[in-house]
């Protein structure tokens, strides 16, 4: 049986893994093709008050946060007795996804850290974009891959949960 806390601590997980996810997302469908459009330089621009601005604190709170929930997950899922491959292997792929997502962003954060050193130069802005988005697209796809493997998690332990409150009936 998964115990209170490892489902509270998956709900955690993936409440934060869906933020990034959606996050990723809308990145790489809606957010990167358009800055494509209108160019490096308004991209930097807006990177500057959006990434690092609130983004500064926010993406790296997320994304550290979730990671170690994930990690903390499986811990618990092995304190539960849960060893099975079919038990186990979902927060393990999640922790695995998330902890891939943490270290592409040591690829994608010096980039984004080093916006603000381009103005007056586009095509070392144009370099900052295009290593940003692959970066940022390998990135996404470990935290969108990480959600997916909270949400089997949460599919596969669906059974296994203990009851709140067993003494209690409905009339």
């Amino acid at each position: 049986m998964v115990s209170k806390k490892t489902y509270g601590l998956l709900m955690g997980a993936t409440l934060l893994g869906g933020f990034l996810a959606g996050l990723n997302i809308d990145r790489a469908f809606v957010a990167m093709p358009a800055w494509k459009a209108v160019g490096a330089p308004a991209w930097a621009a807006f990177s500057e008050k959006a990434d690092l601005g609130n983004g500064l604190f926010l993406y790296p709170l997320e994304a550290v946060s979730g990671a170690l929930l994930n990690i903390a997950v499986v811990l618990s899922c092995r304190s539960d007795g849960l060893r099975s491959l079919s038990k186990a292997l979902p927060p393990s792929l999640a922790a695995l996804l998330a902890i891939g997502g943490l270290f592409v962003t040591i690829k994608a954060a010096p980039i984004m850290l080093g916006v603000p050193h381009l103005v007056g130069d586009p095509a070392a802005m144009q370099r900052a974009f295009d290593g940003f988005y692959f970066w940022g697209g390998i990135r996404g796809f470990f935290q969108v891959g990480a959600f997916v493997a909270d949400l089997w998690s949460l599919a596969s332990f669906r059974q296994m949960i203990p009851p709140i409150n067993p003494r209690r009936t409905i009339h």
